[in-house]
């Protein structure tokens, strides 16, 4: 099976303009640990790889060294009432990391892929949300897998009261040139909208650039 023949379930949480950042530490950790059973699962082909990209008020690179799926690691990124240098922009997760997915020549069983929308230059303007995430598990981990993938994001969605949760199913990538275009870890920044704003058009089926099914929230 060529790296981008994968085929994933794929979850995508739009979250409200005021809701919570989940790159505060009392969301992400919450939510990271609900995912821990995926990320022990993957496990078996390697460890899971973490990096995130955030900027000093000079706009100059954080850097975080090497982080993993952890207590520790999460502490380094995630933002605190203490941190005030830095600006978080993006983040993604990868189980296993992208090294032993490039060695292993597949695409990783889990990927995660989250965005703060004021940072991708629209900083000061009316959003119709604040982040964005994309969340992919590979169909081959079983539906129980995909199953707990989708009721930790349904939880997610209320708390950040989501104006978008959705889900599709793809393949990692499509193959072009002799290699591969339009993979799932490049939806989030270039491949989710239409080349319009999406904060200056209705969040309905023409706005995005896949066909997605809405999805319910969990039930409080």
């Amino acid at each position: 099976m060529a790296f981008f023949s994968r085929d994933y379930e794929v979850f995508l949480l739009l979250a409200a303009p005021d809701a919570p950042p989940l790159w505060e530490a009392a969301q992400w950790t919450p939510f990271a640990a609900s995912l821990d059973g995926l990320i022990a699962q993957a496990s078996a082909r390697g460890k899971a790889g973490v990096r995130s990209h955030q900027y000093n008020p000079k706009g100059k690179p954080v850097p975080f060294g090497r982080l993993g799926w952890n207590g520790k690691s999460h502490a380094k990124w995630t933002h605190t009432a203490a941190t005030t240098e830095a600006r978080f922009m993006s983040l993604e997760a990868w189980a296993p990391s992208w090294t032993t997915c490039e060695k292993d020549d597949q695409a990783p069983d889990l990927f995660l892929a989250l965005a703060n929308e004021s940072l991708l230059g629209r900083a000061g303007k009316t959003l119709q949300f604040s982040q964005r995430l994309v969340c992919a598990i590979a169909t081959d981990m079983g539906p129980d897998a995909a199953a707990a993938l989708r009721l930790s994001l349904a939880q997610l969605a209320v708390q950040q009261d989501a104006v978008v949760f959705a889900r599709t199913q793809r393949q990692w990538g499509r193959a072009a040139y002799g290699g591969f275009t339009g993979a799932i870890q490049d939806m989030l920044i270039g491949g989710l909208f239409q080349p319009d704003d999406p904060h200056a058009r209705p969040l309905d089926a023409s706005t995005f650039r896949e066909p997605w099914e809405r999805l319910a929230p969990a039930s409080a």
